[in-house]
């Protein structure tokens, strides 16, 4: 081989190790990565009325928020980590393109209200899977917020046990109040393989 062969083969082997090396960042910088959607954790679809979103929660994003604070307590942080490993986190964002209430978008009668209340109080957790590694894990954890009315989306907090080979995650919810059928949003493994490390104080 000649040298400048050589010297090309290791510039590009230099390149390509550099690409693939996870890049750190601060706390902060981390939470704003982390919610970004141009770096594929938080995935999306519009419907006539609604909007319907999925964001992935690593738990390290849990354990800082926790805090409330980017001068993070590492001892609390990892500790926390440990509680949390158990599970995978996932939080359903349902939005009305309307403006109005969630419960209240496109119905006709009280009692429509109160069935959707019921429904996602009581029954969503049973209409929501997530398959990855050609798996088909259950809902294990599922928390509606109630906002009363005073914002145009409802946030539903999920858990899915956790698993050690990291696959791309599609959640199946399959919707039976709001009219929209089977719905499928994935996060890609290459996102979540993407995700940086944190700078801890």
């Amino acid at each position: 081989m000649s040298k400048t062969k050589y010297y090309i083969l290791i510039f590009w082997s230099s390149i390509m190790l550099l690409s693939c090396a996870q890049k750190e960042v601060t706390v902060g910088e981390y939470l704003n990565w982390v919610k970004n959607p141009e770096n594929g954790l938080v995935v999306s679809k519009e419907f006539e009325n609604y909007k319907i979103s999925l964001f992935y929660k690593p738990v390290e994003f849990i354990a800082i928020n926790e805090q409330r604070t980017t001068s993070i307590d590492t001892t609390v942080f990892f500790n926390r980590l440990k509680q949390l490993e158990e599970f995978q986190y996932y939080t359903l964002k349902i939005e009305s393109l309307t403006g109005e209430d969630v419960l209240k978008t496109n119905i006709s009668t009280e009692q429509e209200y109160f069935d959707r209340l019921y429904y996602f109080t009581d029954v969503l957790e049973y209409d929501l899977m997530l398959e990855e590694n050609k798996d088909t894990l259950s809902c294990q954890l599922c928390h509606f917020e109630r906002n009363y009315g005073v914002a145009p989306y409802n946030n539903i907090d999920l858990g899915f046990m956790s698993s050690e080979i990291q696959t791309d995650k599609t959640l199946v919810f399959n919707d039976q109040v709001l009219g929209l059928g089977k719905i499928k949003l994935k996060i890609a493994k290459k996102d979540i393989d993407n995700i940086p490390k944190i700078k801890l104080n």
